[in-house]
C-alpha cells in the first residue's frame, strides 16, 4: 500500500513539474518560430552555400574518378558533405521567396543554411581544388 501511495505522489509531482516545463518549452518554441532574419543577411549566406555546393559536386566527382581511394573520400566525410548539401539546398530553396519579396526570413531556416555552410567549410569539399570550376 505504501508503494502505491509513493507512486501516486511521485506521479503528481512529475505532473506539476511537467506543467512548468511545458510553459518554458512553449516560450522557447514561440521565440524560435517567430524570430526572423532580414533578407539582405540571407543573400551572402546563400551565395556562400552556392560556391561550396559547386565544391561539393567537384569533390564527389573527384572521389568517383579516383574510385574513393584517397583518404579524403572516406564514407564518413562523404556522408557529411551529402547531408550538408541536401540540408543547405532545402533551406536555400525555402529562403528564395524571402529574398525575392524582401521580407524577413525565418531564423530557423536561415540557421539550417548557415549550419550547412559551416559543415561544408570544414570538409574537404571547401578545398580550393574543388571550389574552382573544372577547366
Amino acid at each position: 500500500m505504501k508503494n502505491i501511495v509513493r507512486a501516486v505522489v511521485l506521479c503528481a509531482g512529475l505532473a506539476l513539474a511537467g506543467c512548468a516545463n511545458l510553459q518554458a518549452v512553449t516560450g522557447i518554441y514561440k521565440t524560435v518560430s517567430e524570430t526572423t532574419v532580414p533578407a539582405d543577411v540571407v543573400i551572402p549566406a546563400a551565395n556562400a552555400f552556392d560556391i561550396l555546393k559547386i565544391g561539393a559536386a567537384n569533390y564527389g566527382q573527384y572521389c568517383i574518378n579516383n574510385q574513393m581511394a584517397p583518404l579524403i573520400c572516406s564514407a564518413t566525410t562523404r556522408r557529411v558533405v551529402i547531408k550538408s548539401v541536401r540540408t543547405g539546398t532545402g533551406a536555400r530553396n525555402q529562403l528564395k521567396a524571402s529574398v525575392r519579396d524582401g521580407t524577413p526570413a525565418a531564423s530557423s531556416i536561415y540557421n539550417l543554411l548557415v549550419g550547412a555552410v559551416s559543415n561544408l567549410q570544414s570538409s574537404p569539399a571547401a578545398n580550393a581544388q574543388f571550389v574552382e570550376p573544372a577547366k
